[in-house]
Formats: C-alpha cells, structure tokens, sequence
C-alpha cells in the first residue's frame, strides 16, 4: 500500500490531491477538484473559489478522465453526504458509474 500526493492546480495555491494505492485497487481523494457531482457532467463548470478558472477546469477533466480509464475510486470532499463513486466516460464527457455510500465517521 502506498500513498501518493499530487498537484492539482488551478482552484487555490497548494491544491493537491492524494491517491491511496492498495495491489491494483486505487482512492483519490479529490479535495478541491471536485465542488458538486454536476461538475462530473460539466467539468468546465468552476466554483466561484477558484483562481484559474481554465487550469481548474483542465485539472478536473485530467482527474476525472484517469479516474474512468484506471477505474478509481473517487472520494470527494464537498459533495452533500458521505460517499465515494467510480467514474465512466460517456460519448458527451463522464458520469458516475457506480455510488458508494461510506458511513459517517
């Protein structure tokens, strides 16, 4: 099991994401990358706390592009509730594949 931190530029200074690795089975843990699940649909789509509306948008898409291709887990920070979803590529852009809910801590 390793852990990894990455950039993730473009909503604040610093942003980052961590991808926990465990065999072929991967988490991301998306932070800042991901404000509101109609952000999968709409990638280009920005919160207004983000400093470089293009490069945010560009990160996003990259994230969420690796996440269908690779089949990881993504567990976002800010969506309502507790949870986690695999991500699919669709003709138009992504969409959630599959929601996992995750009890509360």
């Amino acid at each position: 099991m390793n852990l990894l931190l990455e950039a993730a530029p473009g909503h604040t200074p610093g942003s980052s994401v961590l991808t926990l690795r465990s065999l072929s089975e991967r988490a991301v843990f998306l932070g800042d990358v991901l404000h509101s699940p109609v952000q999968v649909r709409e990638p280009g789509w920005n919160s207004c706390f983000c400093d470089d509306s293009h490069l945010a948008a560009k990160t996003r898409s990259a994230y969420l592009s690796r996440a269908a291709d690779l089949h990881e887990l993504i567990i976002p920070a800010h969506w309502p509730g507790h949870g986690a979803a695999k991500i699919r590529k669709d003709s138009d852009g992504y969409g959630i594949n599959e929601w996992f809910d995750l009890p509360p801590q």
